[in-house]
């Protein structure tokens, strides 16, 4: 597939999808509420990744998509919107599942260094954080999405000792400040923290 192709492509699902509701998400908002401000802020830098497929391949593209996160040039020093995509539209159906072994594989070092790594494919069996049985990573490209830790993350982190721990050292203050935050997330952290 053409890069021009891919990337309208995976925008467009972008748009259509990620930053509009969806009922089956559990609750109001877009599918995913980082999308809509990133794109605004024009902060999500979409990477074409043609051929390398491949779990050696697959880390490789990792490892350059966290060289993007890291490098400099962004348009808005809000790096709570600095999101790196790559699309890897030549990834055979077949070997789509290898993203989910990539990201299980990397998520704890990555959660080490303040990064979340997603993984979206047409088979991804990954659940919304809030209604489990609704696919929400299902695309129709194979793509790998890595951003900055959020407050949010919690979700993703609670159930890991090493990535919670990651994930305390970062956003621990905010609990025992005593702000409000989602009653989601403060159950999540104290089941957690115990």
């Amino acid at each position: 597939m053409p890069v021009v192709e891919a990337v309208g492509e995976a925008v467009g699902w972008f748009e259509t999808y990620l930053c509009r509701p969806h009922e089956g998400v559990g609750r109001p908002g877009a599918v995913c509420p980082f999308m809509v401000p990133a794109l605004r802020a024009d902060s999500v830098r979409l990477r074409v990744f043609h051929g390398g497929a491949g779990l050696d391949g697959l880390l490789s593209t990792v490892d350059a998509m966290v060289e993007v996160l890291r490098g400099g040039g962004w348009l808005t020093s809000n790096r709570a919107l600095h999101a790196v995509v790559a699309v890897l539209p030549d990834l055979p159906q077949a070997d789509e599942e290898l993203l989910d072994h990539v990201q299980e594989k990397v998520r704890t070092r990555l959660a080490r260094e303040g990064m979340m790594l997603g993984q979206f494919h047409s088979r991804c069996d990954q659940g919304a954080a809030r209604n489990p049985g609704f696919p929400v990573s299902r695309s129709p490209l194979p793509m790998l999405a890595l951003r900055w830790m959020a407050l949010h993350d919690v979700l993703f982190v609670h159930d890991d000792a090493d990535r919670f721990a990651a994930y305390e050292e970062r956003f621990g203050t905010v609990y025992r400040s005593g702000r409000t935050v989602d009653p989601l997330f403060a159950r999540l952290y104290q089941q957690a923290h115990r």
